[in-house]
C-alpha cells in the first residue's frame, strides 16, 4: 500500500512498521529529553551517533558558514531531526534549536540500523520518509531563500499550525526571533503580518494568531 505524505510523517507511524520485538528493543534503548524554547537540541559538528525524533514541539534547523547562520528547514512534532544526514556523515553539519518547548526521543543508532537490516517493510518506509524529508528541505530552502517574505512567513505559519494541530494558536516567539529565523528584517515581518491581517488571511493580535484562509496561505507559501 502506498503511504501518503501525512502517513509518512505521522506522530509515531514509523513505529507501526516494526515488529513487536523490534519496537520493544527500540523503545527500551531510547531516552526522552525535554528542551526549553531557545535551547540547542543539536550543535553543528556533533557526531551522528544517535537518531533523534521530535515527539512534541518545533525546532529550526540552521547551517553556520562564514559566521552566517541560515535557517534551512523546520522540524515539527512527528519529524525525525536530521535523519537524511545520519547515515552518510560522521558529523551533523547543522544545528537544531527548539523554538517551542520540545520533547525529543533519542534513539540508539545501532538498534535503529538493525531494524532496517532485519525488516524490509521498515527499510522501504525509511527510504520513502528520507526522500520526503529531502524534498521538504529543498522546498523550504526555495521558500525561505529564493522567494519573498510573504512565502517565507506563510511557510512558518503553516508549520506552526501543524505543530498545534489547529488554525488558532499563540506564536511562540517574538517578531525579532521570527525575523531572525526567516532571514528578513523585523519591519518586513511586521508589515507582512499586517498585510495578511488586512486581507483577512489571518487574524493577529499580539502573539495570538488565527489562520482564516489556510488554502490561500498554502498558495502564497508555494508561489510567494
Amino acid at each position: 500500500m502506498e503511504l501518503t505524505k501525512q502517513e509518512l510523517r505521522g506522530a509515531n507511524s514509523w513505529m507501526e512498521q516494526l515488529t513487536p520485538d523490534q519496537k520493544e528493543a527500540l523503545i527500551s534503548s531510547s531516552t526522552i529529553l525535554k528542551f526549553r524554547r531557545g535551547e540547542t537540541i543539536i550543535k553543528q559538528g556533533t557526531l551522528a551517533s544517535q537518531i533523534m525524533f521530535l515527539e512534541e514541539g518545533m525546532a529550526k534547523l540552521n547551517f553556520m558558514e562564514a559566521d552566517k547562520d541560515t535557517t534551512f528547514s523546520f522540524a515539527t512534532n512527528g519529524d525525525f531531526i536530521g535523519l537524511m544526514c545520519s547515515f552518510v556523515q560522521k558529523r551533523l553539519e547543522f544545528s537544531a534549536i527548539a523554538i517551542t518547548n520540545a520533547t525529543v526521543r533519542i534513539i540508539d543508532r545501532e538498534v535503529f540500523e538493525n531494524s532496517i537490516k532485519e525488516n524490509g517493510k521498515f527499510a522501504v518506509y525509511i527510504v520513502k520518509l528520507m526522500s520526503e524529508l529531502t524534498n521538504g528541505v529543498v522546498h523550504t530552502l526555495i521558500s525561505l531563500s529564493h522567494k519573498n517574505v510573504n512565502g517565507a512567513l506563510s511557510t512558518l505559519l503553516l508549520s506552526l499550525s501543524r505543530v498545534y494541530a489547529s488554525n488558532s494558536f499563540q506564536v511562540p516567539f517574538t517578531r525579532d526571533e521570527m525575523a531572525a529565523a526567516l532571514g528578513y528584517s523585523k519591519e518586513s515581518i511586521i508589515n507582512t503580518l499586517s498585510e495578511f491581517h488586512r486581507d483577512k488571511i489571518i487574524n493577529v493580535s499580539g502573539r495570538n494568531l488565527v489562520i482564516l484562509q489556510p488554502e490561500t496561505l498554502k498558495i502564497i507559501s508555494a508561489r510567494g
